[in-house]
């Protein structure tokens, strides 16, 4: 029923027992999980529905508790039928189109609940996913039939995998538009989509892939884009065509910011090497500086502070600690502040870094690397 008749969500069916909680019924109702289309929801009687699948050519059903052989009231879900039916046909059009209109070959295709997905063998750019769109929502202003008819052997696959070996071939055909071998469950007439928008584009593989939705998706995800251009408006204050500029300009000049406060950072180092307190480690000295500096100025650091005490360097900003050394072990004295401080890392001799998982002061850190191992310092 679900080919022949879309759009009837409530009927009543035979029930036959295949195991526990498992049933097979006629007729058949409800979508499995098959051809890239999550399977319907809804009920037997009072079964909750938890799954759909084709096991050995028969379409069963899995519920949450058991059912005798006999007659029942099915009813699907009609959100979900019509969420998951509407963007399947969307994709028929979309498929239809690419290919008849640019030479595109459809090799995967994804119908999901929130929004679905089709592959193309060829990369295109934005402005041919626009026409795409443009032609696609025309075809559903009009409202053509979706029809189904068997054993068409003139109508195309969309596969790489060969020839479809079933006793029986579907064919789903709209209009002009598409007719194509589908075992999925469309809407009754192309009108019933309501909207088809297309929102994202990703080259995968020598090919596109697109990311589409219809229906209700549609409209949410239309929303959702229109309210976030919206707060950028308000933001900035300009309006809609000129946020690419305005955000190009922004994120230059953030660039240049940072590039900014590297430079003024990596003029401050060389008096943070100076200022560097020192204690003692065995035979060697270690210089320390605990303080915010940037994470990929704190291994400079620590190779400065090593270099202006003659031994070893350790940097903590926040959480992540940096330690250079020309005398003692960096990786064993890592080691020794983590077993007091915690936290993950690792390195050489002459280079370690990871994070702490307790916050350390200067005054604590002194105290750490004062601290024998065994009666031994770290090297």
């Amino acid at each position: 029923m679900y080919w022949t008749e879309p759009d009837v969500f409530e009927t009543q069916v035979e029930v036959t027992v295949l195991g526990p909680n498992k049933v097979a019924i006629e007729p058949i109702l409800f979508h499995p999980d098959e051809g890239g289309q999550p399977a319907d929801a809804g009920f037997i009687g009072e079964a909750v529905i938890r799954e759909v699948k084709v096991v050995q050519g028969k379409v069963e059903h899995m519920l949450d508790r058991p059912l005798q052989d006999g007659r029942y009231a099915a009813r699907v879900d009609r959100e979900r039928r019509l969420c998951t039916a509407g963007q399947h046909t969307a994709q028929h059009i979309l498929s239809g189109i690419a290919a008849g209109r640019f030479g595109l070959a459809t090799v995967g295709v994804h119908i999901g609940l929130d929004g679905s997905t089709v592959d193309f063998d060829k990369r295109i750019e934005w402005d041919t996913a626009l026409d795409l769109e443009r032609l696609a929502m025309e075809a559903v202003m009009l409202d053509i039939p979706v029809e189904t008819t068997f054993d068409d052997g003139a109508a195309q696959v969309r596969s790489r995998l060969g020839p479809i070996e079933a006793d029986v071939i579907r064919v789903v055909r709209i209009g002009n538009y598409d007719a194509s071998a589908c075992c999925g469950a469309h809407v009754k007439s192309t009108g019933r989509i309501g909207i088809l928008r297309v929102f994202d584009l990703e080259n995968r593989k020598g090919g596109t892939r697109m990311s589409f939705a219809g229906g209700r998706n549609a409209l949410v995800q239309s929303q959702l884009e229109t309210a976030v251009l919206r707060e950028l408006r308000k933001a900035t204050g300009c309006a809609t065509s000129d946020l690419p500029s305005i955000l190009q300009k922004t994120l230059e000049r953030s660039k240049e910011l940072a590039k900014e406060i590297d430079r003024l950072w990596s003029l401050q180092l060389a008096d943070l090497a100076a200022s560097a307190r020192v204690a003692t480690v065995g035979s060697s000295k270690v210089g320390v500086h605990v303080g915010e500096v940037p994470r990929e100025l704190a291994v400079i650091l620590a190779g400065m502070i090593a270099e202006a005490v003659e031994g070893a360097g350790i940097v903590i900003s926040g959480s992540q600690v940096a330690i250079s050394s020309r005398t003692v072990d960096a990786g064993g004295l890592l080691k020794h502040v983590q077993n007091h401080a915690g936290g993950k890392g690792g390195g050489s001799p002459k280079s370690a870094n990871g994070r702490l998982d307790t916050s350390l002061t200067e005054d604590a850190l002194l105290e750490i690397l004062a601290r024998s191992v065994d009666g031994q310092s770290p090297s």
